[in-house]
């Protein structure tokens, strides 16, 4: 019963590590007027308490996945529970600018130690279907979580709890990360450490090193005036980023750990993934950033009133997010391009009714376009580490997923970095209202460019084990599929070209995947392709059989497409010979053809079999008769090796 109930926890618990650890990326957003006034800083200051915490956040996840990886999943969970808890309160208690700054630092470092495990310990506690729809929560959790941000901070704002002003957006991690690292120390499962496993500690000094000189002067170059020792940062980070670079490939070229495995982008579906998220998350950070600075300092709105503005893209973020995970099995890949889109679309809408709007912009003005830019990016959000991720094998699973991760937090600093400063410097020495909104209308284009990037992109990935290709090919059904090939062969290929394309893929797929899928012994391997094809090859089949008619021994339409699926096929022959389980002297070529009219025969020429069994091939007496015979003439040839001998 407690093990059952632990199993039931482990989702919620972790994720709400996962929820606090990004909230506190989008919190600060909607504090920071009042940081600025409470503290008597400056925006590049106060960008800087938004991105401390991020960027020694982005610069130690993969260390914190290794360190979880050697010391316990679990233990570093805690532990960084319990680092991001006492920071928080830090941070709350913060009297100066240099304070919170460091505390955001301990912060950060907090949230890299419980993030990376989080992924870890779904990928061990959740198999197949349910470890899917776990990493489609995960993913909107995210999300809602940086939205949430918003309107949580403004709601404590405007609560003003014992005149604190600022401070409860900190202190309110307090209680929640004490009891989630109590339930977190009782539920989660017990995990060994992996002794094997060693930290490149070159590679976490070159990466640490290489974020911060290339966010500090982008965030704070425009308010110190671009003195020349942040030029010289910003130069110098290009070589730091090429040696880790190399840094990495001589730590893998002598079989070591690196802390970045770059042969993971040899991957084209992880290799297209990591850009996809690196553009949408620097989107999604200057979007929020943007905003909160646009409504409270340019517009004067208080911080509850600019929290409402956010509403309808918490809403629908919150909506689309919960229903990717159940669009991905019908559209699959498709859904990240069609949310890119639509939250596209919604920024530009935003910027326009902004320009339009100017000064006189109230609450619900801009609740369409937030509507649909939430709803867009709870689509391009919710499933994204899931797609990226399966596109790698399952044992390079912690190392991509840290490389993802940490992609996504570098393009958050980069994000608020550039788009800060892109905004500051439009804004200029403009007066707060119509500045404020040009600058604002001009950067939301930018955004938008960026997410139909990332839709362009997503049309080179790969598609997923599992996922369709096509939703409408994928659900045709068998007599609509027969009348598409029909018509393919009736007219000589003039009509359904494409069509037909689409439905060979299918099938070839379908094939591949069953041979992957047959039993090793040969008494079972006839009979499972034997009741799959019955279940959903009818309509193939009797193309086929037209096709043979109209084509006889000539080349037939895509043979070249075809003929992988069949050498496929005469290759797994060839490998139960050389294991032993075949007769060394079969003809593989031949054996395949045999193979074929034993499972396929009675379809293809159901006239005969009602002859000679007096039975229908779809009845189930015939359908008993049938199987056990194929297992029996399968078990009989496996066990020919074994009689010569």
């Amino acid at each position: 019963m407690r093990s059952d109930l632990g199993r039931r926890l482990v989702l919620p618990i972790v994720l709400v590590g996962t929820f606090m650890a990004i909230l506190d990326v989008a919190i600060v957003n909607v504090a920071i007027p009042s940081i600025r006034t409470g503290l008597n800083a400056g925006f590049g200051a106060v960008e800087l308490v938004v991105s401390a915490y991020t960027i020694a956040y982005a610069s130690l996840l993969v260390t914190g996945g290794r360190l979880g990886d050697i010391l316990g999943r679990k233990r570093m969970f805690v532990a960084g529970l319990l680092v991001f808890t006492l920071a928080s309160a830090l941070c709350g208690a913060a009297p100066d600018v240099p304070v919170l700054v460091a505390a955001r630092v301990l912060q950060g470092v907090g949230g890299a130690m419980l993030y990376p495990q989080v992924l870890a310990i779904i990928q061990t506690t959740y198999q197949g279907a349910e470890r899917g729809r776990a990493l489609g929560v995960f993913g909107a959790v995210i999300g809602i979580a940086s939205i949430a941000g918003q309107l949580i901070g403004g709601g404590l704002l405007a609560l003003d709890l014992f005149g604190w002003t600022w401070r409860p957006v900190f202190l309110v991690n307090v209680p929640i990360g004490l009891l989630a690292a109590l339930a977190a120390a009782i539920w989660l499962p017990a995990d060994r450490s992996e002794t094997g496993t060693r930290l490149d500690g070159g590679g976490v000094g070159l990466v640490t090193v290489f974020l911060l000189l290339l966010s500090v002067p982008l965030l704070l170059g425009r308010d110190q005036g671009w003195p020349l020792w942040l030029v010289l940062m910003l130069v110098a980070s290009l070589p730091v980023g090429w040696g880790f670079l190399r840094w990495e490939r001589a730590v893998a070229g002598r079989g070591g750990q690196p802390l970045v495995r770059l042969d993971l982008f040899r991957n084209r579906g992880f290799a297209t993934g990591v850009p996809i998220a690196l553009m949408f998350m620097m989107s999604y950070a200057g979007f929020l950033f943007t905003l909160a600075v646009y409504l409270q300092t340019g517009l004067g709105f208080s911080p509850l009133r600019s929290a409402l503005v956010y509403t309808p893209s918490a809403v629908g973020f919150f909506c689309s997010s919960l229903l990717a995970p159940r669009l991905v099995p019908v559209l699959g890949r498709h859904v990240l391009g069609i949310g890119y889109v639509l939250a596209a679309l919604g920024l530009l809408g935003t910027a326009a009714t902004a320009a339009v709007a100017g000064t006189s912009l109230t609450v619900w003005s801009l609740a369409p376009t937030m509507l649909l830019t939430g709803v867009g990016q709870g689509l391009g959000m919710s499933p994204l580490v899931g797609t990226i991720l399966s596109s790698v094998e399952p044992r390079d699973a912690g190392g991509a997923s840290g490389i993802v991760t940490t992609t996504m937090q570098t393009a958050n600093v980069l994000g608020v970095a550039v788009f800060g400063l892109l905004f500051f410097t439009l804004v200029g020495h403009q007066a707060a209202g119509a500045g404020y909104a040009t600058a604002f209308g001009e950067l939301m284009p930018i955004s938008a460019a960026l997410l139909l990037g990332a839709a362009l992109l997503v049309h080179w990935l790969p598609t997923a084990p599992g996922q369709p290709a096509n939703a409408l090919i994928e659900r045709l059904p068998g007599w609509a599929g027969g009348f598409a090939w029909s018509m393919f062969l009736a007219t000589g290929g003039r009509v359904g070209e494409s069509l037909f394309g689409e439905l060979l893929a299918r099938v070839r797929s379908q094939r591949l995947g069953r041979a992957a899928q047959a039993p090793e012994r040969l008494g079972e391997f006839l009979p499972f392709h034997y009741r799959e094809q019955e279940a959903g090859d009818a309509a193939w089949f009797g193309y086929l059989q037209r096709e043979a008619l109209a084509y006889g021994d000539r080349p037939v339409p895509r043979e070249a497409e075809r003929e992988p699926v069949v050498q496929a096929q005469i290759q797994e022959i060839v490998r139960r010979q050389e294991a032993g389980r075949l007769p060394a002297d079969l003809d593989p070529a031949l054996f395949r053809l045999l193979c074929f009219a034993m499972v396929s025969y009675p379809s293809l020429l159901p006239q005969v079999t009602r002859m000679a069994t007096g039975l229908a091939p779809h009845d189930p007496e015939f359908v008993r008769r049938w199987e056990a015979f194929v297992g029996q003439i399968g078990s009989t040839l496996e066990s020919a090796p074994a009689r010569d001998r």
